[in-house]
């Protein structure tokens, strides 16, 4: 009786069984073609999917492609870290400025050394004798500078230096002379306006400057150049072409200095026109290389009227730096020069901490 039971039942379990394999595969099949029509979709809208090796490729079925608004959002995000280091660099040089309400805080430090030799006809013993005089200045100068961000692309930007020097003179290899002093150095005040902005690829900023001289222990008497003791407007203009990670510019500049009466003497400086080129590079998202190269001809100044042959002058300097970016608030600047002429410091070295607010 059991026999006749069971030989009914038999096929009618294996059928089941068959219809749930059917559609267990049909549903992985459905699962599979669905998979690959999507990866054809993002192949044609241009997204690239990493190969991967046959031993280590997910399986089709567990493989979960990148949603397509993540991935875009890796590239943006990486050009937002480059773009940190250059914007920095750049709003240090003048080409970018600041957002309305921004401001920054900058302390800085700065060391020059000078130096000149030559033949010099001395009096020794009653009798005048030719020797050797070297001149040497050693300029330290510590300051703060401040950017303010203004509404309709202007920046307000202020600069106020205190600074020390020492010269001394050195005849026939022996110390003859040194005096040294200090005092508040050429202070500034600047109004900039960004015309275009380097976001479009081309920027160029207009800027328009007040320079103060500073105290009387940085004019003619402790060998710093004429031009030093007098006031000045300043006007200029800066092109960047920015090429990320690469940041292309070059200012133009002329000071008009005003006559001013030194020992009853009316005096007219000269007017400076300089020139200024360089390149910045994003190295890394938090760290920039600047190179620069800066000229400036000083026109020769008139005595009383009278042109002082020989006061003309042409300085010329190779700068070089690095800004790091400490936190998004802090970046620190390190710098250096060598003069190229003998109107320029042999070398100076610089450092900077710009705090934003």
């Amino acid at each position: 009786m059991g026999l006749v039971l069971w030989m009914p039942l038999g096929p009618r379990v294996a059928s089941a069984h068959d219809q749930q394999a059917d559609a267990s595969i049909a549903a992985l099949q459905a699962r599979i073609d669905a998979l690959e029509q999507r990866l054809q979709r993002i192949e044609a809208a241009g997204q690239g999917v990493p190969a991967a090796s046959s031993a280590s490729a997910p399986s089709p079925l567990t493989a979960q492609p990148m949603p397509a608004s993540e991935a875009a959002s890796q590239p943006d995000s990486a050009t937002d870290d480059m773009a940190r280091a250059l914007e920095r660099a750049l709003v240090r040089e003048g080409g970018l400025l600041l957002p309305p309400a921004a401001f920054e805080i900058e302390p800085r430090w700065g060391y020059q050394y000078r130096s000149s030799a030559g033949l010099a006809l001395l009096a020794g013993h009653g009798q005048p004798q030719l020797a050797q005089l070297e001149r040497r200045w050693n300029l330290q100068q510590a300051g703060v500078g401040v950017r303010v961000g203004l509404p309709s692309q202007l920046q307000l930007e202020l600069l106020l230096p205190y600074a020390r020097v020492r010269q001394s003179q050195t005849a026939a290899g022996s110390l003859s002379s040194s005096q040294s002093g200090s005092g508040f150095g050429a202070s500034e005040v600047g109004l900039s306006w960004q015309l275009r902005s380097p976001s479009a690829g081309t920027g160029i900023v207009a800027g328009l400057r007040w320079i103060e001289p500073g105290s009387s222990v940085f004019e003619r008497d402790i060998g710093l150049p004429l031009a030093n003791g007098f006031q000045a407007w300043q006007a200029s203009l800066l092109f960047v072409q920015r090429r990320d990670p690469l940041v292309l510019f070059g200012a133009l500049s002329h000071a008009v200095r005003r006559a001013g009466r030194i020992a009853g003497h009316a005096v007219d400086p000269g007017d400076t026109t300089g020139l200024r080129a360089g390149a910045i590079i994003a190295l890394s998202p938090d760290t920039s290389l600047r190179l620069g190269l800066e000229l400036a001809r000083t026109a020769s100044a008139r005595i009383d009227a009278a042109a002082a042959h020989g006061s003309s002058a042409v300085s010329g300097e190779f700068s070089t730096g690095f800004s790091f970016v400490l936190s998004p608030r802090i970046l620190l600047g390190v710098e250096a020069g060598i003069g190229l002429t003998q109107s320029s410091p042999d070398f100076r070295i610089g450092l900077s901490l710009p705090v934003r607010f």
